[in-house]
């Protein structure tokens, strides 16, 4: 009987990770152990979405909270919690997903004698002040196995001298918990009556010594307020706690964006059938968005899923300065809905990742 215990902290995690809970517990030769941090503790960026996946309740709950916490205090308690659990259960192996703060904990989890596996390894965008980035590197050069969405991945991983038996390219998870959603619209009409915003990465809004970007924010904002104007429908844009406190205190006017609650799973899944097309600059929004047929605007300089430009299920949007980038993803959207450009999926696997990650665990 393998024991594996899992450490999630975040939203998107929690998405990514809800079919791989699962089947570990479902599995015969495995003691699943679920640890949250409880870095999106409360009830909009972590409850509501274990209710909507049918994720159970976690064995652990570390509660170490997360607004207006510096990414060392979030760490240093998380780790010093999970180091504590992790030696009462003593695991096989500790299971990782992502880039988040929590991946940070296989560093002193690794160093206490601790095995280590990660899912979406290999990610990168060869920028490494990210916070995301140090995580993703450092996580990947301590794990023992390593799961990766695609060969390009591995190919990253190979590049930076980790062994390839390490590695297993296995898919990504989001096609199996999307396969729902895309039968549940399959008789749905589309409304296409609005453009959903959704702004909250670090690169744009600032963490700890890294500040906001007063420029590339200015630039999000003014370009949504050009599609409302250009596309005659309203941007509604999500109130992330920490987009929105950095707006106001850079004293910056959202002119006619809307301001609209975070959601559940099941509602967010709505929206993102249901808008024109999304301006986002979150990891799942290259995802998601392209199982729904819903074109996406990425406000980034680079992305650590390039794939998803080259299969053209999103484009990226200079927000340093205006460029030829946005005209041309005016011309990418018309080209998405006249069929012109036609997204091609295989990127993301084959809808059985989990099965496979798991079963590679079980035997190990």
């Amino acid at each position: 009987m393998k024991k594996i215990i899992t450490i999630t902290g975040i939203r998107p995690d929690f998405i990514r990770m809800s079919e791989v809970f699962r089947r570990l517990d479902e599995h015969e030769e495995i003691d699943h152990i679920m640890i949250h941090t409880g870095q999106h503790f409360d009830e909009l960026l972590s409850g509501v979405f274990f209710k909507d996946l049918s994720i159970r309740k976690p064995d652990y709950n570390l509660c170490v909270g997360g607004y207006g916490k510096e990414h060392f205090h979030l760490t240093g308690e998380a780790s010093i919690k999970a180091i504590e659990v992790i030696r009462k259960e003593k695991p096989d192996y500790v299971l990782f997903l992502g880039d988040a703060n929590t991946v940070s904990l296989a560093l002193p989890i690794k160093r206490d004698g601790w095995k280590i596996a990660h899912i979406e390894a290999g990610m990168r965008t060869g920028h490494e002040w990210m916070p995301e980035e140090i995580n993703r590197v450092s996580c990947n050069h301590v794990s023992n196995v390593l799961f990766a969405y695609h060969k390009d991945n591995r190919d990253n991983m190979i590049r930076e001298n980790i062994s390839t038996d390490r590695i297993h390219v296995v898919g990504n998870t989001i096609l199996e918990i999307c396969e729902p959603f895309v039968k549940k619209y399959a008789t749905v009409k589309k409304r296409e009556d609005f453009i959903l915003v959704d702004v909250h990465r670090s690169e744009n809004i600032g963490v700890g010594s890294l500040p906001p970007s007063k420029q590339r924010l200015e630039n999000i904002i003014s370009y949504v307020n050009e599609c409302v104007d250009r596309y005659k429908i309203p941007a509604k844009m999500l109130k992330f706690p920490r987009t929105i406190r950095v707006i106001k205190n850079l004293g910056l006017d959202l002119g006619k964006i809307e301001l609209i609650d975070l959601m559940g799973y099941n509602d967010y899944m709505d929206a993102q059938y249901h808008c024109k097309f999304m301006i986002s600059d979150s990891g799942t929004s290259h995802e998601e968005p392209a199982i729904l047929n819903t074109p996406v605007i990425v406000p980034r300089m680079f992305t650590e899923r390039p794939q998803s430009i080259e299969n053209y299920c999103s484009t990226l949007l200079n927000i340093e300065e205006r460029d030829l980038s946005w005209e041309y993803s005016h011309l990418y959207l018309e080209k998405y809905w006249n069929g012109s450009l036609r997204p091609n999926l295989e990127w993301l696997g084959d809808g059985k990742t989990a099965k496979r990650i798991v079963n590679i665990l079980a035997k190990l």
